[in-house]
């Protein structure tokens, strides 16, 4: 009975939008949410599949919840700085100048760069 019901309707909404797809979808939706016996009608085959993209929606933002209140991934600018100020002065370079003199190679200004922009993207929240 359903699927005759549903079936009355499709042809009702094409007859009533003189066969023009768009209004008759548009009428179809209206009747649906005024008749719980059409909606469940027109939806019944899909609530597995419904059901199923809802939950992995749920685990997907817990996940995601779960990752931005991780402390491993939050690393604030100056703490980004040091690591990379630590690295330059421990690597192994000419001995026979003074390192504290001269002022970092430009690379290792746009690594730090790109290092804090790692850093804001994964802890950017989403809206």
């Amino acid at each position: 009975m359903p699927d005759s019901l549903m079936r009355a309707k499709i042809r009702e909404a094409l007859a009533a939008a003189g066969h023009d797809r768009h209004d008759a979808h548009k009428l179809l939706l209206t009747w649906a949410v005024r008749d719980p016996a059409l909606l469940l009608a027109l939806t019944k085959p899909h609530l597995k599949a419904i059901a199923a993209g809802h939950i992995d929606h749920y685990l997907r933002q817990t996940a995601a919840t779960e990752a931005e209140e991780g402390g491993a991934e939050k690393l604030s600018r100056t703490t980004i700085d040091d690591i990379v100020a630590s690295a330059a002065h421990r690597s192994p370079g000419d001995k026979r100048r003074n390192s504290a003199a001269v002022p970092p190679p430009k690379s290792t200004e746009r690594q730090a760069s790109t290092m804090r922009k790692l850093a804001a993207a994964f802890t950017r929240k989403k809206k």
